[in-house]
C-alpha cells in the first residue's frame, strides 16, 4: 500500500448525530494516530460539507494524515483533498481523473464491482466485512479474501463491522491493506483511545 494512504480510515460522517463534534473527534485521533479521514455526508449541503472539509484539511495537513472526500469532486478540489471516494452510483473513475490530481477510491461489494474497479482506481473500499445492520450479508473473512485476491495489486480497505482489534486482525488475515471504522470515531467515549487500539493492531500485521 502507498505510504501516503494510511491503513486506518476514519469514516467522518456528517449524517451522524455526533457530526457537531466531528472536527474535534478527528483532531483527537489524528494528533496521536496517522489516519485517512474519509469525509462523508449525502444529506449535507455543499456549503456545509466544504466548511467541514476545509477544517479537516487543516487538521490532517498539520498532523501528517490524509483527507478523502466522498463523492463531491468540487468539494475535494476546493479543499485540496488528497483523494476522492467514488460511490457505486458516482461518476466514472475516468471522468473523476479529469477533475482531480489526487488518488481515487471506489466502493465495491462483489466480484462484478471489483472487476469493474480494478486498474481504474487506486484503492477499493470493500464491504461489508462484518455484520452491519441494513447492509446485507457480511462477506466474512473467506468471502473478503476471495474478492481481495480478485482485486490484484490495488489496495483494499475493509469496511463494515470492524469495531475492535480482533476484527482488525481478521481483516488483515483476509488480505486487507487497512480498515475503515465509523463507531470507533463517532460513538466511542474516547475516540483517540479506541482508534489507537485499532492502529496498534494494524501496526502488528507482520507479527
Amino acid at each position: 500500500m502507498s505510504a501516503r494512504v494510511p491503513a486506518l480510515w476514519l469514516c467522518a460522517d456528517l449524517d451522524h448525530p455526533a457530526a457537531g463534534e466531528l472536527v474535534a473527534r478527528v483532531t483527537a485521533v489524528v494528533t496521536a494516530t496517522p489516519a485517512c479521514v474519509w469525509l462523508r455526508g449525502g444529506g449535507a449541503s455543499a456549503r456545509a460539507m466544504l466548511s467541514t472539509a476545509r477544517a479537516l484539511r487543516g487538521v490532517t495537513r498539520a498532523e501528517g494524515s490524509a483527507l478523502v472526500v466522498g463523492d463531491r469532486l468540487d468539494v475535494a478540489a476546493l479543499c485540496e483533498a488528497d483523494g476522492v471516494h467514488l460511490p457505486g452510483r458516482g461518476v466514472s473513475p475516468e471522468d473523476a481523473r479529469r477533475l482531480t490530481r489526487g488518488w481515487l477510491s471506489a466502493a465495491v461489494h462483489d466480484a462484478a464491482e471489483v472487476d469493474a474497479a480494478r486498474g481504474r482506481v487506486d484503492v477499493m473500499v470493500l464491504s461489508p466485512f462484518g455484520v452491519v445492520a441494513g447492509k446485507g450479508e457480511a462477506l466474512g473473512a473467506e468471502g473478503f479474501a476471495a474478492l481481495r485476491r480478485r482485486a490484484g495489486d490495488c489496495a483494499v480497505i475493509a469496511l463494515g463491522g470492524v469495531t475492535g482489534p480482533s476484527d482488525v486482525r481478521a481483516a488483515l488475515g483476509a488480505g486487507a491493506d487497512g480498515v475503515a471504522v465509523r463507531r470507533a470515531l463517532l460513538d466511542a467515549g474516547d475516540p483517540a483511545r479506541a482508534c489507537a487500539a485499532l492502529a496498534e493492531a494494524l501496526a502488528r500485521r507482520g507479527d
